[in-house]
C-alpha cells in the first residue's frame, strides 16, 4: 500500500489545526475584535443576577472576560489556543481546554451562565451537538446559554488572510433544534451571518 505523504494527507484534527492558526496573529486578532459584541455581552450579563458565575467557553484573548467582570460577574475562561490562554489569564482565571472535553473539567451544575461566542465554528456538527450537551451539564437548572456560529457560506476549509481554518455552517433552524435537543429552552434566535441562540437550561 502506498504511504500517504504530508501533501496528500488530510489533517488529523481540523479543530486543532484551525485553532493553532490564531497563535501567529494573536495580538492583531485581539485588536480587530476588541470593539465587537459589546451589546450582546451586556444583554447576557443583564440576564443573570450579579454576581453569577459565567464560563466563557472559547474565550480567545479574554475580551469578554473583562467585560463580564465589569458587570459584577465572576468569570472563568477556557480556550484551546495556549497563546490566547496566556492573554486571557490577565483578565480572569483561564484554562487550556478542548471544548470537546469541557464537561470533564468542572463539576456538573457549576455555572450560572455559559457564553460561547463563535467558539463552536471549527467543530463538525456531531461534535458541536455533543458540546452543547456538555454545556447543559455544566449549567445549573435555569442557567443561561448564549451560543453563535456561522450560518452563511459553505462547510469546509476557508483560506483567510491570517491562515486556513475549517468552518461548519449551520441552518439556523437546525441549530436551534440542536440546542433544544441538548436540554435547553430556546428563548430567542437572532438570524444573520452568524445565528445567535439565547437559551435557558431546562429544569
Amino acid at each position: 500500500m502506498k504511504s500517504r505523504t504530508t501533501s496528500d494527507r488530510e489533517p488529523l484534527d481540523p479543530v486543532a489545526e484551525s485553532v493553532a492558526v490564531y497563535s501567529d496573529h494573536a495580538d492583531d486578532y485581539a485588536a480587530v475584535h476588541a470593539p465587537k459584541m459589546a451589546d450582546r455581552v451586556e444583554r447576557f450579563a443583564d440576564s443573570l443576577p450579579a454576581p453569577s458565575l459565567i464560563l466563557d467557553a472559547g474565550c480567545g484573548p479574554g475580551r469578554d472576560l473583562e467585560r463580564f467582570r465589569a458587570y459584577g460577574h465572576v468569570v472563568r475562561g477556557v480556550d484551546l489556543n495556549p497563546v490566547f490562554v496566556a492573554m486571557a489569564s490577565a483578565h480572569a482565571p483561564t484554562f487550556q481546554c478542548d471544548l470537546r472535553e469541557v464537561g470533564t473539567r468542572f463539576p456538573a451544575g457549576t455555572f450560572d451562565g455559559v457564553w460561547a461566542s463563535a467558539s463552536l465554528v471549527h467543530l463538525d456538527a456531531a461534535d458541536a451537538v455533543n458540546v452543547l450537551g456538555q454545556f447543559g451539564g455544566l449549567l445549573r437548572p435555569g442557567g443561561k446559554l448564549y451560543v453563535c456560529l456561522k450560518a452563511t457560506g459553505r462547510t469546509g476549509w476557508l483560506d483567510e488572510p491570517d491562515g486556513r481554518r475549517w468552518y461548519t455552517v449551520w441552518d439556523p433552524d437546525e441549530f436551534a433544534a440542536a440546542v433544544a435537543g441538548a436540554g435547553f429552552e430556546v428563548d430567542s434566535v437572532d438570524r444573520g451571518p452568524y445565528v445567535e441562540i439565547w437559551a435557558t437550561r431546562s429544569s
